[in-house]
């Protein structure tokens, strides 16, 4: 009986509920647990009918903390933080303070579907809305750390499903939003069912078992559809600098040696574009003249080059994804959504006073300046849109370059920070999340890896591991339609609130009725 008691205390719940959530985002082959790991959690929001609201707040925390904290603790790879010259007491400070204060501060969201279901079961006990309430809740947390000067928006429940392609198909129809929803409504289903009578539990399975089926269904036959259309060959670079040499004082030539050594040893007569990654020009240029050497290297490999590229401007430092051919440069874009402590000091004067470490971290002294829009790269063959690095994270800045024009996408990144942690293959899962919402190829050039070709389905068509040195090359499609999520954008969580407004005066209504 001790152990029963135990066994269904809400902490305990919950600690197991957050254990099992937080397992597929690191370990992606065991992407079902996702669609089981949230029943505990669904167990303790639909049973705590007594609970108080500091209840609420204190399980939310609890549950919020311990799956950020486990999927956040790849933070432990950046010590030490030599390359910004912290000793490493200062890099140990850093390191934890980033590990536990992200979890902290986005753990603490989760107090949000815990306080709006406590709120909402004063007014009904129907399981079913509930849920909904918390789902709804759940998404409203993953939106929140899209926004402010703290943007962090890397965790997403569906992230551990990106090896299970044919799962996930629905992203190109709701997005992100909707593969979360799907997961998080096959847990509640199968949680109303165990707490529910015999009647409605045979009804929650019986749904569950259909919309994963339904699901399931969608996606083999989407992942099975072909699509023809022109193509190019690109030769993808992954020369591997470590972070220390790479920002080092002759960093710059350490980098083009390597890099352009693998594009000439690799090079062949049918390639259409070469494709270095973020920062593989670790130098901050302030004329067209300083980019002779790449305008050479593109008239000796008679092919374009798409290099990262920190230029100066007259507002300032800018992250770039340049189109480089034997004329010079054709076409830049400019990053647009800048990370936090890395290229911009967020909230400066306020942190610097308490943490005045902090203000060592960004690679320059002075923030970059973000860009303002997609900048379509024209190649032959079709339209490229760009996002480098953290931007991937955000989708609305893939499907904005999809509305813009571009048949396919690019993805040029840093990642060396990273080493060989749960991020790398984090960072990859937001890439493949992004080709399958807007249809579209998408081109992965890292640094230190993981650089990857994935295809409109979201197939990792081929890789180069973390830190491994070498080239892709491969063919890519550029593709003109459109899918329903690149048309509609982020609607489906809007529409989830107006569905659960309107349940809700239909149960007051009904209440009313009955009085």
């Amino acid at each position: 009986m001790k152990i029963k008691s135990v066994l269904t205390k809400p902490i305990f719940l919950l600690f197991i509920s957050a254990i099992f959530s937080a397992l597929p985002l690191t370990f992606s082959n065991l992407f079902i647990l996702s669609w089981l790991a949230f029943i505990p959690f669904f167990y303790v929001v639909l049973s705590s009918d007594k609970a108080k609201l500091r209840h609420a707040i204190g399980r939310g925390f609890l549950f919020g903390f311990i799956y950020h904290a486990l999927i956040y603790y790849w933070f432990l790879w950046f010590y030490p933080l030599e390359y910004v010259n912290l000793d490493n007491a200062a890099s140990i400070g850093v390191v934890c303070l980033a590990w536990f204060g992200i979890s902290i501060v986005h753990g603490a969201l989760w107090c949000v579907p815990f306080i709006l279901c406590h709120l909402t079961k004063k007014i009904t006990q129907n399981n079913c809305f509930v849920s909904l309430v918390a789902i709804i809740g759940i998404l409203i947390t993953q939106k929140i750390p899209q926004l402010g000067e703290l943007s962090f928006p890397w965790v997403r429940i569906a992230l551990g499903q990106y090896k299970a392609t044919a799962l996930i198909q629905s992203a190109s129809i709701f997005g992100i939003d909707g593969v979360d929803t799907l997961i998080l409504v096959i847990n509640a289903l199968i949680t109303i069912s165990l707490i529910a009578k015999s009647k409605k539990r045979v009804a929650a399975i019986l749904s569950a078992v259909i919309i994963f089926s339904a699901n399931l269904g969608f996606g083999l036959v989407k992942t099975n559809q072909t699509h023809t259309g022109d193509s190019i060959k690109v030769l993808t670079v992954q020369a591997s600098i470590p972070t220390d040499e790479k920002w080092d004082t002759d960093g710059d030539t350490i980098c083009y040696d390597a890099y352009s050594s693998l594009t000439k040893e690799n090079l062949t007569d049918n390639i259409d574009l070469i494709l270095w990654p973020e920062s593989a020009v670790p130098k901050i240029y302030s004329s067209k003249k300083s980019l002779n050497p790449y305008k050479k290297l593109s008239d000796e490999c008679n092919t374009p080059i798409i290099a990262g590229v920190v230029l100066k401007t007259d507002k300032g430092n800018t992250n770039n994804a340049l189109l480089i051919d034997k004329d010079g440069l054709k076409s830049t874009y400019t990053k647009r959504q800048m990370v936090p402590f890395g290229e911009y000091m967020p909230y400066q004067k306020l942190l610097s006073k308490i943490f005045p470490s902090l203000t060592k971290l960004n690679i320059i002294e002075d923030d970059y300046v973000s860009g303002k829009s997609s900048a379509i790269i024209n190649v032959a063959g079709g339209k490229i849109g760009t996002v480098i690095c953290f931007e991937s994270t955000y989708p609305k800045l893939s499907r904005q370059s999809t509305l813009d024009g571009a048949e396919l996408l690019i993805e040029v990144t840093n990642d060396s920070w990273l080493e060989d942690s749960p991020a790398m293959y984090q960072h990859l899962a937001h890439g493949v999340f992004r080709s399958i919402e807007n249809g579209r190829y998408l081109i992965r050039s890292a640094n230190s890896g993981i650089s990857a070709v994935i295809d409109n389905h979201g197939n990792v068509v081929s890789q180069l591991g973390a830190n491994e040195q070498g080239v892709i090359t491969d063919n890519v499609q550029f593709i003109e339609n459109q899918t329903l999520y690149t048309k509609t954008g982020d609607i489906f969580l809007p529409a989830l609130i107006i569905l659960a407004l309107i349940l809700f005066v239909i149960i007051i209504i009904k209440k009313i009725k009955a009085l």
